[in-house]
């Protein structure tokens, strides 16, 4: 009898343990994956690109009518980098020639006390200038001499004429004609130094190079 129970009992006890415990759970699901969004469609900011362009392209124009033509090459450049293919953009590398080219040709140079020969210096900057003018050969120039305000007024009319002249034949000494420039002498009628020293009297003896004819 009692091996009867006992072989009952451990019948039992499994039958217990799988009611107890249930079904079992089931396996997690992954929620399907949603489809991206599609992009936005592309904003058509041709327009504005544009004008802005323009904008610009503007104030070079204005910087190289008023003479300031190192800032109108600067803000070309701009428009190369910021606003590639627009109509400016496509005009600006024959602009940029421009520009340099007239702040090459109205360079100024600067003389030594008392004296109306060509610097080293000076002499680089009418080489670069006779380059520029041999890739514009109408431009015709005024180049005016001037001083500082030590000397009597007639001497320093005499010498920024000798001044002006000698930048005239060193640059027919390049190769130029003569007949493209017209000297003239200010003497020490108009300072650009502002002061009575060294430094602003360096200003002062100086070349000045005025286009008078042909086109950048």
């Amino acid at each position: 009898m009692r091996r009867s129970q006992a072989f009952a009992a451990a019948l039992l006890i499994p039958l217990l343990a799988v009611g107890c415990s249930g079904n079992p759970e089931p396996e997690p699901v992954e929620p399907a994956a949603q489809p991206a969004p599609p992009p936005p469609p592309p904003v058509d900011d041709t327009a504005e690109r544009e004008a802005a362009a323009d904008r610009l392209c503007a104030r070079a124009e204005a910087a190289m009518e008023a003479g300031d033509f190192q800032t109108a090459a600067d803000i070309l450049r701009q428009v190369l980098r910021e606003y590639p293919g627009t109509e400016c953009a496509a005009l600006a590398p024959d602009r940029i020639a421009r520009a340099e080219a007239a702040a090459a040709i109205t360079a100024r140079i600067h003389f030594d006390f008392d004296l109306a020969e060509i610097t080293d210096q000076a002499a680089a900057v009418l080489r670069d200038k006779a380059e520029a003018l041999r890739q514009y050969p109408d431009v015709m120039l005024t180049i005016e001499g001037h001083c500082d305000e030590r000397g009597s007024a007639e001497y320093n009319l005499a010498l920024g004429m000798r001044r002006a002249q000698a930048a005239i034949a060193y640059l027919v000494s390049l190769g130029l004609d003569d007949g493209r420039f017209r000297p003239v002498t200010y003497g020490e009628e108009r300072p650009i130094g502002g002061g009575s020293n060294e430094s602003a009297w360096g200003l002062d003896r100086r070349g000045e190079f005025v286009i008078t004819a042909g086109d950048l």
